[in-house]
């Protein structure tokens, strides 16, 4: 007879093979596309975002009478679909309309914009640079030393992004019809040879009112919230908050202003800089901040930023559905 011993080491050893391999499987293409989908296919938009946000936050989001942050973010995702936000969020064609709105010189240099990655011409890239993902978020690679790059690796991840619909992993509406693209920019780092402090700046109807910054974002990152006037505020999320206020950046007012000529009169829009040798530069546009996922560690802060949000009234199919649902509701209650 096995000594109980033995068997639970290889009982152990068993299991530890099938995660392997299950994480293998459940990491390759075919997963993603197939499984992944299929298991969310036949989920409306709105049960899928219900569900995820009822596993974050621990409760049912009020979508007919939404009062915080982020039942409102999830109010918009789901009600509030004008056509121009997909192109602001495509991270390439954004780029005209900050152009035409204030200015091409608020632009980081583009090197160039593949749809494959065989069209990236490798030996006339500077030295420098950054990959980034037109058609999603968080698909950046980062290159400050192209001699130190794993070339093949960086190639399999675009070629994988360049398969994938973003639109599948968060039911973020922009993302369903962007064409999926590869853009190459200027690698930007301050002058001791470090990544820049993000600057994100929260528009609330067209107006900035609160200030993100994100320092260190590849090391320990700290998060800070301040307001217009740069007094720091007393507000977190899940980030360790910073250790006192950042130094202001010489081109603050000038963030602000030119974040309210993009926001125009937008509910929400978060408007992303950089500074370089004192000047602005244009990061990203995102209209979704965490898909409603991410809160403020307060309930009053979750509450205020919510207040500052003015709902517009919802696209006419989305407002017969929302009717017809709180009707069927009442019913049933």
């Amino acid at each position: 007879m096995e000594p109980c011993g033995a068997y639970s080491l290889r009982v152990g050893s068993l299991m530890s093979l099938s995660r392997r391999v299950a994480d293998r499987i459940m990491g390759t293409e075919l997963y993603e596309q197939f499984v992944f989908r299929k298991r969310v296919l036949f989920q409306s938009d709105e049960a899928y975002v219900r569900r995820r946000f009822r596993e974050v936050h621990g409760y049912e989001p009020d979508l007919e009478h939404p009062r915080t942050y982020c039942e409102k973010i999830t109010w918009l995702m789901l009600y509030y679909r004008p056509l121009q936000m997909a192109s602001l969020a495509d991270k390439y064609e954004v780029r005209s309309h900050v152009q035409n709105r204030i200015g091409e010189e608020y632009l980081n240099q583009l090197y160039g914009v593949y749809t494959s990655t065989s069209d990236i011409p490798w030996e006339a890239l500077p030295d420098a640079f950054a990959f980034k993902a037109t058609h999603g978020c968080h698909w950046n690679i980062l290159c400050p030393d192209r001699s130190k790059l794993d070339r093949q690796k960086s190639i399999r991840t675009m070629r994988r992004w360049l398969r994938l619909n973003y639109y599948w992993f968060g039911r973020e509406w922009v993302y369903r019809s962007l064409k999926p693209r590869i853009i190459c920019e200027r690698y930007l780092f301050d002058d001791n040879g470090t990544d820049l402090t993000d600057y994100k700046v929260h528009c609330f109807n067209g107006r900035a009112r609160l200030i993100q910054v994100d320092m260190n974002r590849h090391g320990e990152h700290r998060m800070g919230f301040l307001s217009p006037d740069w007094d720091l505020l007393p507000v977190g999320k899940s980030v360790p908050r910073l250790h006192g206020v950042p130094r202001r950046p010489a081109s603050l007012t000038q963030m602000l202003a030119l974040s309210e000529e993009l926001a125009e009169k937008q509910p929400l829009v978060r408007i992303d800089w950089y500074e370089h040798e004192e000047n602005p530069l244009f990061g990203e546009m995102t209209f979704l901040p965490g898909r409603g996922l991410s809160a403020f560690d307060e309930e009053e802060h979750e509450a205020e930023f919510g207040s500052w949000i003015e709902l517009p009234s919802p696209h006419r199919k989305n407002e017969v559905r929302m009717r017809i649902k709180s009707a069927l509701r009442t019913k049933w209650s």
